[in-house]
């Protein structure tokens, strides 16, 4: 787990530079958790 937001959006620090990264979203609410999001690639 890279962070987690209790809002809309969230600030990643101190991520490795020229790497490639892959994110993807959870959501949890009082039924549980949702299934992941699709996968989105980044290199920083």
């Amino acid at each position: 787990m890279v962070g987690t937001a209790l809002e809309t959006e969230i600030t990643l620090n101190n991520q490795e530079r020229g790497k490639e990264w892959e994110y993807r979203v959870i959501a949890v609410n009082k039924a549980g958790e949702s299934e992941p999001s699709n996968t989105v690639s980044a290199v920083l």
